[in-house]
């Protein structure tokens, strides 16, 4: 932490209050990060988005933190509407099934997951969507509320 605030032009003394022991309070929340533009703070270097697996070294124990983060996530996938925020009001069973694959980091059997989705009864079925093509058109589903 020292070599940190001595790059950013801080003089801090060895008792100063940065250099002692920290606790840390994370929050997670589910966003679409293409609506939000992260930005470093006066201690860092940069701040931008990071594939999960993809993650540069960690400071302290924050490695461990985001891990718990994601396995409470994975966890709670199927008590929550975890992905009312990440999806459209209005959306196909391919889009739900691509943020479950998204969050789990592995494939889903597409029959094995419409019939877990639908056994849930969290959703409402609309309409087809027709997009002009010749293949069979998807039905529309929305969270129950």
């Amino acid at each position: 932490m020292k070599k940190i605030l001595k790059a950013r032009g801080y003089n801090v003394a060895n008792d100063h209050w940065m250099l002692d022991r920290f606790i840390s309070v994370a929050y997670f929340a589910l966003i679409n990060y293409n609506d939000v533009v992260p930005k470093p703070d006066a201690l860092s270097d940069s701040c931008t988005w990071y594939n999960i697996n993809e993650l540069p070294e960690l400071i302290l124990d924050h490695k461990e933190i985001v891990e718990k983060a994601l396995n409470s996530l994975r966890f709670n996938l199927n008590q929550k509407l975890i992905g009312m925020n990440l999806l459209p009001q209005k959306f196909t069973m391919k889009q739900l099934q691509q943020v479950h694959e998204a969050i789990l980091g592995e494939k889903i059997r597409r029959t094995s997951f419409q019939r877990k989705m639908l056994s849930l009864d969290i959703l409402r079925r609309h309409g087809k969507q027709f997009s002009g093509n010749a293949h069979k058109a998807p039905f529309l589903y929305s969270f129950k509320k």
